[in-house]
């Protein structure tokens, strides 16, 4: 599977670090670069490319402009906006016309990070059409800014609790919410705490991403949609299929991928709304995939998230779940929980899975 790639900056020096880059991770890959803003589209010799990666300031064109023009002239590609400053601006200005943002200088990391992004794309093998309503057409959200700072943080084997509850306090709609799970009867604590470093330290950092992705996500849309219900039921769901998981003597790991998962297939349903009320041309299902789990696949993809992670999300959709694995099962059973939750319920709902498992 090759691809075409593009890289435009005006620093020579720069190019060459990128191309140097790319060609390590990908060297069957062909690699073209540009210093000209104004003319990039002459450096692609009449070939159609899968990403484009841009600086955000150059001479004559900045960059969330140039990626607005690859977006009308090669739908189907994916936009990389590369700058030295990633503020709440420039996020906005860029949104519609970027699926990521990476800081310069740039990690290889985060160019490999892309490119994996690029190959589950290619390996999914959309109709060029899809494709294109997916990456050009809608205006599905980029990562919030709370969350990138949030996966820097967390990229640090040794971080520090009170520097996340710093970074969470920035936002009192996620704290509110951090706090009302840590406090949740569902997890079996008994005395109550206020106190935002021990709330994460009960929902543990693995968590923690997820938790703060969402939320983002739902307070950048709430200026748009009224998304609390959806919300509420997300994290309550979540919480049951952890209690679940629990009640069947999982690993904690395999606990917190479950909520995990949970908390993120409502992303899915929170795009569909928003893109909805904008009148928007939502894409059609393919055989076997709703158009929730499509856009929800997508905006997971484009922003990095383990692949067998979409996919438990993809199967625990699915009408067939009762032939699933233990893991997909209790996401699926957990549904019908969150509709009329009883302890009589859940009771016979976790003798159902030790039948069935």
């Amino acid at each position: 599977m090759k691809a075409q790639v593009l890289f435009i900056d005006h620093e020579p020096y720069m190019l060459k670090a990128l191309e140097r880059t790319a060609r390590r991770l990908q060297p069957q890959w062909s690699i073209i670069t540009c210093t000209d803003a104004m003319n990039w589209q002459q450096s692609l010799n009449g070939c159609t490319p899968d990403v484009v990666f841009c600086s955000y300031l150059m001479p004559g064109k900045r960059g969330e402009v140039l990626l607005a023009e690859v977006r009308q002239t090669y739908p189907t590609a994916l936009r990389v906006l590369l700058t030295g400053s990633v503020t709440e601006q420039i996020i906005t200005n860029a949104s519609r016309d970027t699926h990521f943002m990476i800081g310069k200088p740039f990690d290889a990391a985060d160019i490999a990070n892309v490119f994996q992004t690029l190959s589950r794309l290619k390996k999914f093998q959309l109709p060029s059409e899809l494709q294109a309503t997916l990456v050009s057409e809608l205006q599905l959200p980029v990562l919030p800014h709370i969350a990138r700072e949030m996966r820097e943080k967390l990229k640090n084997p040794d971080i520090d609790i009170e520097e996340l509850a710093t970074l969470v306090s920035k936002d009192s709609v996620i704290s509110a919410r951090i706090v009302m799970l840590a406090n949740s009867a569902f997890l079996g604590f008994k005395q109550q705490t206020f106190s935002l470093p021990v709330c994460i330290m009960r929902l543990g950092i693995n968590l923690l991403d997820a938790i703060v992705t969402a939320m983002s996500l739902e307070t950048g849309l709430m200026a748009h949609i009224d998304c609390r219900a959806e919300s509420e039921r997300t994290f309550k769901k979540a919480l049951i299929s952890q209690k679940l998981a629990s009640s069947q003597g999982l690993e904690l790991v395999e606990q917190e991928k479950i909520f995990t998962a949970v908390v993120l297939s409502g992303l899915g349903l929170l795009a569909q709304k928003f893109l909805t009320l904008q009148h928007a041309s939502l894409p059609t299902d393919l055989p076997g995939v709703k158009t929730v789990d499509l856009l929800n696949w997508f905006i997971l993809t484009c922003w990095g998230y383990d692949e067998s992670l979409i996919e438990l999300i993809l199967a625990s959709s699915c009408e067939d779940y009762l032939s699933q694995d233990e893991a997909t099962l209790i996401m699926s059973l957990s549904e019908h929980l969150v509709r009329d939750y009883s302890q009589e319920s859940f009771e016979e709902i976790s003798k159902l899975l030790q039948h069935l498992h």
